[in-house]
């Protein structure tokens, strides 16, 4: 199980912001203009630089860097792109999920078709039995492969970043043959003046006491030195050039190599195991020096260290993608035998973590979407009841609690009814408190204690009760009657709202003032109920879905401030998609019908979930085609959108 865990916290940032951008590996070989190149001979260029510098700037190793999100196991946080996540926060991990569940499973032909395209190349790349042939018939199944939308073209990445390894080492091959011509020249000049200073010896003047005789011998020593410093320098001229080409060497296949680390790792995180396990298997292939060690930042390797316990390899990131495959098919046989159990939480969970850490693995795909109706109901249910939690309404999420345990043999109650009968615990002392500060004609206590009761429990339906005493002190209750009647006059729901526990109380012998307070409570209600809803969507980074949220309820309460600030807040983030809806709105005000369904089209488009776009292309078609008049009015009207109030 730790190799989920770490995957899991791993892809935490990469599902909390978008995917990395593919590798800008050039040339790409789709042109038909470029030959097919065939795999050539590995080439060891493992030798240290000559000058003893780096072979990487530091702007390269930042640049790496800079892709990778920053793990930290120990307290278990993402931070990337200059935000932290706590893993645990895994509300998107929950919608994602939800998605999933409602998709169909994968099992047209395409999708078949593109699997076998993989395990073909896999095949052929098989440790051990590869040969140039299978490489180069590899190379090209890659291009088909990357043809299938489920591939999102990882394949066509491969294959560039292949070609290039290919090209890189076809250059590195014309600097080693260069590096053999300067050796050959080096020899035949260091020769050629080795016998022309043994030839001038051999007729060199013999050695005396003669001024003549020396000054001779110094004009030939003179004339030997003019004569031979041109091979003098055009050897130390190859000697430097000899140097440089090494350099370029060693430097050209480190580059390589970390580009295509850099690749294999980013996919790793991205969680595309099937597209890691050919890419290592391409690396295999073409470095054939045993030298598989990841040239990447320390902090990467840490990453891997810490999950595998050895120092990281190629061979390491493959074996964790294995382990990663046999994981999540476990965890989907894990699914099917606990479902037949009757243990839907668990069933769920083990469902939830194989999704987590393979969401692209077949064994996930295919599931069909019958097989996971019970695990929908099941996880919507969940997340009501996290809901519910969260605006406090207890009486139905003990209802949820019930439901949940009637749904799953094995759910475990114990958290939920812990927070729900705290709270109704709480909310009594406090009304224990208001019932005493009332006996002793204490306002200021009284109504304290009861806005602390009404925050905790809103629904309490001791409240209620407890009112009906409390309030037989007419001038304190007709005092707060004429407050709630001023609110209402001026419609400040949202201060009726906050001070709903006295109101509540004071309405408690007032059955019509009763009524309509519980109106407002309610349609406040449900402004905190999207306002929460669109602080999920905000999280998730959906602006639109948020927006849209808000924009809908709006209509039942306009002058909430709390609600009508938050709607602008997320205006702002989504204005195309509010601009849009509201040239649409506009355009079927001034009567041009067919621009305003094309802008609804638009919208729809952009967002597919949009209620507002949906009725609005119902409501304009109803009206282009009057056929459709009968459909159109049974949905509802459009809905008319303004980002400005």
């Amino acid at each position: 199980m730790k190799i989920i865990r770490f995957i899991t916290m791993a892809v935490g940032a990469f599902v909390l912001a978008p995917f990395f951008a593919p590798a800008d590996l050039t040339p790409t070989p789709n042109s038909t203009t470029q030959p097919l190149p065939t795999a050539p001979a590995t080439i060891n260029t493992n030798a240290a630089p000559a000058g003893g510098g780096p072979l990487v700037d530091d702007g390269t190793k930042e640049q790496v860097k800079s892709l990778l999100p920053n793990l930290d196991p120990k307290s278990e946080t993402v931070a990337w792109d200059g935000g932290t996540w706590k893993v645990e926060n895994n509300r998107i991990f929950r919608s994602q999920f939800v998605k999933y569940l409602n998709d169909p499973e994968e099992t047209d032909q395409a999708s078949t078709e593109y699997e076998a395209t993989l395990a073909q190349i896999q095949q052929l790349l098989v440790p051990g039995q590869t040969t140039d042939a299978k490489v180069d018939q590899a190379w090209k199944l890659l291009f088909e492969a990357g043809k299938f939308r489920a591939d999102s073209r990882l394949c066509n990445d491969i294959a560039a970043a292949v070609y290039a390894l290919w090209q890189r080492q076809s250059e590195q091959a014309h600097l080693a043959k260069a590096n053999e011509s300067i050796r050959s020249e080096e020899n035949t000049l260091a020769w050629n003046m080795e016998q022309s200073v043994g030839q001038d010896d051999l007729f060199a003047a013999p050695t005396g006491k003669d001024n003549a005789a020396r000054s001779a011998m110094a004009d030939e020593q003179l004339e030997r030195e003019i004569r031979l410093k041109p091979d003098q320098e055009r050897l130390d001229e190859l000697e430097a050039q000899s140097k440089a080409n090494s350099l370029k060497l060693a430097a050209s296949e480190l580059q390589a190599k970390i580009q295509f680390q850099t690749m294999i790792v980013q996919m790793f995180f991205q969680r595309r195991f099937e597209q890691v396990i050919i890419a290592c298997e391409f690396y295999q292939a073409i470095f054939g020096d045993g030298d598989q060690k990841l040239l990447l930042g320390e902090q990467i390797k840490s990453m891997l260290t810490s999950s595998s316990g050895i120092d990281p390899t190629i061979s390491v990131v493959s074996a964790l993608t294995h382990e990663a495959i046999q994981n999540v098919n476990d965890g989907v046989d894990a699914y099917h035998f606990m479902m037949s159990k009757g243990e839907l939480d668990g069933a769920t969970e083990r469902l939830q973590e194989a999704y987590a850490t393979g969401s692209n693995l077949p064994a996930i795909k295919t599931l069909p979407r019958s097989q996971k109706e019970l695990a929908y109901a099941y996880t919507q249910k969940s997340n009501q009841l996290l809901t519910a939690l969260d605006v406090k309404d207890y009486d139905g999420a003990q209802k949820l609690v019930d439901d949940l345990q009637k749904m799953a043999t094995d759910f475990d109650p114990t958290k939920p009814l812990a927070a729900i009968q705290t709270a109704q615990t709480i909310s009594r002392m406090h009304l224990a408190k208001a019932k005493a500060a009332a006996s002793q004609n204490d306002e200021k206590t009284l109504e304290t204690e009861l806005t602390a009761a009404a925050d905790i429990w809103p629904r309490n339906p001791d409240l209620e009760k407890l009112s009906v005493g409390i309030f037989n002190q007419a001038d304190l209750q007709q005092h707060t009657l004429s407050d709630l009647d001023s609110l209402i006059a001026q419609k400040n729901y949202r201060q009726i709202y906050e001070d709903k526990a006295k109101y509540i109380a004071a309405t408690a012998t007032e059955p019509e003032k009763a009524r309509e307070l519980s109106d407002i409570l309610e349609k406040m209600e449900e402004i905190e109920l999207s306002l929460v809803q669109a602080d999920r969507y905000s999280q998730m980074g959906d602006y639109r879905g948020a927006w849209e949220c808000l924009e809908i309820n709006r209509r039942n309460l306009p002058e909430d401030t709390k609600l009508s600030e938050a709607r602008l807040g997320y205006a702002t983030e989504a204005s195309d998609f509010v601009q849009t809806l509201n040239t649409a709105a506009q355009e079927d005000k001034d009567g041009d019908l067919g621009s305003s369904l094309s802008h609804y089209l638009q919208a729809f488009n952009d967002y597919p979930p949009s209620k507002i776009a949906q009725e609005g292309i119902r409501k304009v078609s109803a009206e282009l085609v009057p056929d459709l008049k009968n459909e159109t009015s049974s949905s509802g009207e459009g809905v008319a959108v303004d980002s400005t109030k």
